[in-house]
């Protein structure tokens, strides 16, 4: 199951989780430093400073989760 704790690698390559990321952070996926931070988590990342520059706050953070949740396995 996708979670805010699954690697950005494996969110991308699920076309429904991509979306939802994408509802919340519009252009992520086809960011060039997108490469750099797939190994990690979207929980790691939003620990980073700079992700709050990049929209990700802990409140879209909480949007992303409830709508992986909504995703149908």
């Amino acid at each position: 199951m996708i979670s805010v704790d699954s690697k950005i690698q494996d969110i991308l390559e699920n076309p429904a989780a991509r979306g939802v990321i994408e509802k919340f952070l519009p252009g992520v996926s086809k960011n060039p430093l997108i490469d750099v931070i797939k190994g990690m988590s979207l929980r790691e990342v939003a620990a980073l400073k700079p992700a709050k520059k990049m929209g990700l706050t802990p409140e879209i953070l909480a949007s992303i989760e409830k709508g992986f949740k909504q995703i149908k396995k």
